[in-house]
């Protein structure tokens, strides 16, 4: 009995309450999904497409249960990252009271990465919703670096890019192990100046 992960079969179109387990893989007439929670989202998102016989279809859902970012709040993180293209940098957003926060961590950075000095067990780290960093003049786009050391977190993941010309922002929410691109609209109030890569 794995005290981390949920396994269930979809007998029902109906999701019971979430367990208290870290994620939950269910077996569905369509495909396997991986369903996951914490107090500011919910998911649950579609692995793999089958068919299985016996068992009842599932939607993937994404719920915010929060507002979204504010625009002025990414504002902040652009012009922060703009004033050294060259080198990469750090943010966690978090939610108090309905109200979002920005951190600027303690970090060590160069042009193709960018490392929290922070401890694991910061507040700010623990209670991060977003985990922003930027990519310089590149693509808003995670690299294999980004894809290692995102891994093991459920939070949602951006990238902002292109800041010599239009910026541009990239999103994924990650589930421990597991990677899903998500539309930025559905995170941020996005400024008009920003554009979507995903």
């Amino acid at each position: 009995m794995n005290p981390f992960i949920g396994y269930h079969f979809a007998t029902s179109n109906n999701f019971p309450l979430y367990s208290q387990k870290l994620q939950e893989y269910w077996l569905a007439a369509n495909g396997l999904f991986l369903r996951s929670h914490r107090r500011e989202l919910e998911v649950c998102l579609q692995l793999t497409q089958t068919q299985v016989a016996g068992l009842q279809p599932l939607e993937p859902y994404f719920r915010l249960k929060v507002p979204k970012v504010p625009s002025l709040v990414i504002a902040d993180v652009i012009n922060a990252a703009s004033i050294n293209p060259q080198q990469e940098i750090l943010f966690y957003l978090g939610v108090t009271n309905y109200q979002w926060w920005c951190h600027t961590p303690l970090q060590t950075a160069s042009s193709t990465h960018v490392l929290s000095l922070e401890s694991a067990l910061d507040k700010s780290y623990t209670d991060g919703v977003v985990e922003i960093h930027s990519h310089g003049t590149l693509a808003a786009y995670p690299s294999s670096v980004d894809n290692l050391e995102e891994k093991g977190k459920f939070r949602v993941f951006a990238i902002i890019g292109t800041l010599n010309t239009i910026p541009t922002i990239y999103t994924r929410i990650g589930i421990y192990n597991h990677f899903f691109d998500i539309n930025p609209n559905h995170i941020f109030e996005l400024p008009p100046q920003v554009k979507c890569s995903n």
